[in-house]
């Protein structure tokens, strides 16, 4: 028997492991294990309904819901901006928040990529660079 405290629990996992599914439509799976394995390393600096900004590693993930925009710059994901392709960093940024936001952004990365192999069609996917104060 499930209590009633074990519910919202239950739906959050199921939730995750929805948004893995979806994931799976954006990205290669080998990036997508990584994803999974550093998500726990995700700090979100910003974490709001229309904007999430994460630190994964030594990198700054945004996702911008309103704009439909992702903006990120690992080198993996410049190739993979080109092939309209998610990186590790940004997956694990989704799998970082909270599920049903995760869950939502995930559905409109996953139906833009029905539309073609690994293709987000209806999100921009920006390279950005690091830099520095003072240069």
């Amino acid at each position: 028997m499930t209590s009633c405290t074990d519910e919202p629990r239950d739906q959050a996992v199921q939730a995750l492991e929805q948004v893995v599914e979806l994931l799976a439509e954006c990205t290669e799976a080998g990036r997508l294990a990584r994803a999974q394995k550093l998500a726990t390393k995700v700090t979100c600096q910003v974490a709001e309904d229309e904007l999430i900004i994460a630190a994964v590693a030594k990198y700054n993930v945004v996702v911008d819901v309103a704009n439909r925009r992702i903006q990120h710059g690992c080198r993996d994901f410049q190739g993979q901006a080109r092939k309209l392709c998610l990186c590790k960093h940004v997956a694990a940024t989704l799998l970082a928040v909270e599920p049903h936001r995760a869950l939502s952004i995930a559905q409109e990365l996953a139906n833009g990529a029905r539309s073609g192999p690994g293709v987000v069609a209806a999100w921009r996917l920006e390279v950005i660079t690091r830099f520095s104060p003072g240069g």
